[in-house]
């Protein structure tokens, strides 16, 4: 038996084969994100059919959103091994962002971000900038989402958003995707996990922990309120860059505490979207006594954001 396995593994590894490279069943992931043709045609398809919603139309929801009724799973309360806790946020990834003729060239190009499905019909959650999209320089653009297998889908509207928040709830037209929960429930010390696409590399798993909650710039207010939360974060040590935001943070149980927002180095400068696409290649790099803070919007704000649509 020791020899027969010996002699399977020194095949495999002479035919260039990764017999053992993953476990089975475990997806091996593809393209770029901006680069995967199947998605470009399927915006390109859904655009000429006149599905999707043009920049002008977003922001005249982003101004004024269309509310529908949303019931919202509730959290989950058994652990889960990494594992599974990574099957569940590539399954609940919907990628959101734009398809887009640049001010340079005649070329339509993607610029996709994080998204999670908040209901197993199409109610999906992101980030305000992403919609609002205000650093992509297009002569034409249109709001798309995409699912990991690369099928494109269009947002129907934007049901509730709030700029200062960071935090969007849109509707997606025939998306069936497998939701995620929202927990508030959760302290510095916990575990965090975040599936995303950091600078275009899709398909990024890591772990990390909670660091803290806090109030952006000292302003203080009522975590209990959807005004008073505005300016509520939590600093998490998982791993993400330009590319990620909106993407969903998990707990231990497979639920949502919160969704990616900016990126930045502890000692200087403005926090940046994680999203940017003038950000440089590679996220920003410390110095020797400085850290890299990953600030995400809290769950919390999610949950009383959707409870505007109640």
């Amino acid at each position: 038996m020791g020899q027969h396995r010996s002699y399977a593994w020194l095949v495999g590894v002479l035919c260039g084969a990764a017999v053992w490279a993953q476990a089975p069943g475990v997806p091996i992931e593809g393209a770029p994100v901006a680069r995967d043709g199947k998605t470009l045609a399927g915006a390109e398809a859904l655009r000429a059919a006149g599905k999707l919603l043009n920049r002008e139309a977003v922001n005249a929801l982003l101004a004024k959103p269309q509310p529908a009724r949303v019931a919202l799973p509730p959290a989950g309360t058994q652990p889960l091994g990494a594992r599974e806790v990574c099957r569940r946020a590539r399954a609940a990834l919907v990628r959101v962002g734009w398809y887009f003729k640049c001010q340079r060239c005649d070329k339509w190009h993607l610029n996709l971000s994080g998204g999670y499905a908040l209901t197993a019909d199409g109610v999906v959650g992101t980030c305000h900038h992403v919609l609002a999209a205000e650093k992509i320089e297009m002569r034409e653009g249109y709001l798309v989402a995409a699912t990991v297998d690369g099928t494109a889908w269009p947002v129907r509207t934007v049901l509730a958003c709030d700029a200062g928040m960071d935090a969007a709830i849109v509707a997606v037209d025939g998306l069936r995707c497998e939701p995620l929960a929202l927990n508030d429930q959760v302290a510095p010390g916990d575990p965090a996990y975040l599936f995303s696409d950091p600078l275009g590399v899709s398909g990024y798993f890591s772990a990390g922990l909670v660091n803290r909650f806090y109030w952006r710039q000292g302003q203080a207010g009522d975590a209990t309120t959807l005004a008073g939360a505005k300016a509520l974060r939590v600093h998490v040590s998982t791993d993400w860059a330009p590319g990620s935001s909106g993407a969903a943070v998990l707990d231990a149980c497979g639920n949502v505490i919160g969704h990616v927002s900016t990126i930045a180095v502890l000692s200087g400068g403005d926090a940046k979207p994680a999203t940017d696409p003038k950000q440089p290649a590679t996220p920003p790099q410390p110095r020797p006594g400085q850290i890299v803070l990953h600030e995400a919007v809290p769950a919390r704000c999610l949950m009383l954001l959707a409870g505007t649509l109640r």
